[in-house]
């Protein structure tokens, strides 16, 4: 007959076993990401997007939003899904890596978030045709537009201020 584990040993090599699993489970089911982003990576994202991103829209919603233009038109959706999914991934590498967010909190990159899939679907009526009629009976898209992007730079702003005030007690 062969020679017996003792008792001791047994529960050692059955927890061990035990403890390989969940390690082979869990990295399993761990998200995987880019080797790219990175924490700094980020927050370049998220400060040119909240500087030069918000800048370069607000001069275009505000001085050169025509609807007849739609090549304008559809380089400005362009820009702003791709900022979306940047930002969305950032989002979800914070989350995983740091339980953090891109901006403030949850709440608020879920409401920027919306906003910009907001202001892009306006944009997307108006590049399809879809007429925005104003008192005098005229397509004027230009105010909607303008809400819509009135909505996304306050929750910009919003978060911005409080990056300021982090740093200024940091």
């Amino acid at each position: 007959m062969g020679k017996t584990m003792n008792s001791p040993s047994l529960a050692i090599l059955r927890t061990l076993g035990l403890l390989s699993l969940l390690i082979t489970s869990s990295l399993s089911n761990a998200n995987t990401h880019p080797a790219y982003l990175t924490e700094d990576y980020c927050d370049s994202v998220v400060e040119q997007f909240v500087g030069s991103g918000m800048r370069s829209l607000d001069k275009y919603v505000n001085e050169h939003f025509n609807p007849e233009y739609k090549g304008g038109i559809r380089n400005t959706i362009r820009f702003l899904e791709q900022r979306l999914e940047w930002l969305n991934e950032c989002n979800a590498y914070l989350v995983d890596t740091n339980n953090t967010y891109v901006f403030y909190s949850q709440d608020d990159t879920q409401s920027i978030f919306s906003a910009i899939n907001e202001l892009t679907r306006e944009l997307q009526h108006v590049r399809s045709g879809v007429e925005y009629r104003d008192d005098a009976g005229n397509n004027n898209p230009a105010p909607f537009i303008k809400r819509r992007f009135a909505t996304l730079a306050e929750l910009v702003d919003r978060h911005h201020t409080r990056l300021l005030m982090k740093k200024q007690f940091q």
